[in-house]
């Protein structure tokens, strides 16, 4: 059985107040004294009590990450970044994901700020439905990675999605595309209402009337990418170009237009968002967005790192520049 600090302190012979020094590798305890003290407490077993190590500092070197969607590669990669630079940092991580449930993401603070996080980092569920107004009431820092919430912009780290939206759709039209179809996120992300607001812009700035029925909603995966780009193919809306939320519902479109018969990028050009990193594998290697995803992940920590160290720091909005990455769907030199 494991031992406590006391018995450690009893067998030992030096008073507790040394062997917790010597265990913290303090520098005013000898070396053959901490050697002494801990062969002694690994051959007890002992174990630190970082409760009580935690209540006695008020920190606990812990973070809560509460993540969107598990099931998309995308936040995997977010998540390695702040894992990254949480452990370059001495803190550790506690993850809960919502699968972009409201209900979910609230019950999962609840559960992180239960546990005595320092601070959290969120991928947070947006549109109507949002806890933006229980977070203004948290205690402790927080930060919201690649999305924003109404109110509370300063907390965010972002990358330039408007931005590049604007520029691919702008890109597309240069090539002589009139017709581009955009295969838009869910409302309750903030990236598909930038993106969108991307396109639309730059179809203003060509002069290219903006149409309805070439933006098409999807809910950000694989299979509604190729049910949606089947369905508009079969229903005959005319389209030369695909402009697509991100890289898995790309994916989807590539299988619905080659089982439809439509050679890419020769007939239909399509560029994905995220840049994932099988998306240069496939068949057609896929040209896309690459948002820098693990540097979102170590800067967002980095600005919750500084907040938990300063809680009256000021918050201030990040934004990343990603990169356009041309491949084989598509025709830009």
């Amino acid at each position: 059985m494991a031992g406590s600090l006391k018995e450690l302190s009893e067998l030992s012979g030096y008073s507790m107040n040394t062997v917790s020094r010597a265990l913290r590798d303090e520098d005013d305890v000898k070396p053959e004294t901490k050697a002494a003290i801990r062969n002694l407490a690994q051959q007890m077993g002992y174990t630190p009590n970082r409760v009580a190590k935690s209540l006695r500092l008020g920190k606990t070197n812990t973070i809560g990450v509460v993540s969107a969607d598990s099931a998309n590669p995308f936040f995997a990669e977010v998540i390695i970044g702040i894992e990254d630079a949480a452990r370059s940092r001495n803190h550790h991580m506690l993850l809960v994901n919502t699968e972009e449930d409201p209900a979910r993401e609230l019950e999962a603070i609840e559960v992180l700020l239960g546990r005595q996080v320092d601070g959290l980092l969120l991928i947070p569920v947006c549109g109507e439905r949002n806890n933006s107004e229980y977070l203004k009431t948290l205690s402790i820092p927080f930060e919201l990675i690649g999305r924003w919430l109404p109110g509370l912009e300063e907390h965010s780290v972002l990358t330039d999605e408007y931005e590049k939206a604007n520029e691919i759709t702008s890109l597309f039209a240069k090539n002589g595309h009139r017709d581009i179809l955009h295969l838009s996120g869910p409302t309750f992300v903030s990236g598909s209402l930038d993106r969108l607001r991307g396109y639309r812009d730059a179809l203003e700035e060509a002069g290219i009337p903006f149409r309805d029925n070439l933006v098409v909603m999807t809910d950000g995966h694989a299979e509604d990418g190729y049910h949606k780009t089947y369905e508009a193919i079969q229903s005959e809306l005319n389209f030369t170009a695909i402009f697509s939320f991100n890289d898995l519902v790309a994916v989807g479109a590539l299988r619905a237009l080659k089982e439809c018969g439509y050679r890419v990028p020769k007939d239909v050009e399509v560029i994905g968002f995220d840049d994932l990193d099988y998306s240069r594998f496939l068949h057609l290697s896929l040209s896309s967005v690459r948002i820098p995803k693990q540097q979102l992940g170590r800067v967002a920590f980095e600005e919750l790192y500084e907040h938990m160290r300063d809680k009256s720091k000021t918050y201030g909005r990040r934004t990343l520049e990603s990169r356009i990455m041309f491949r084989e769907t598509t025709l830009f030199d």
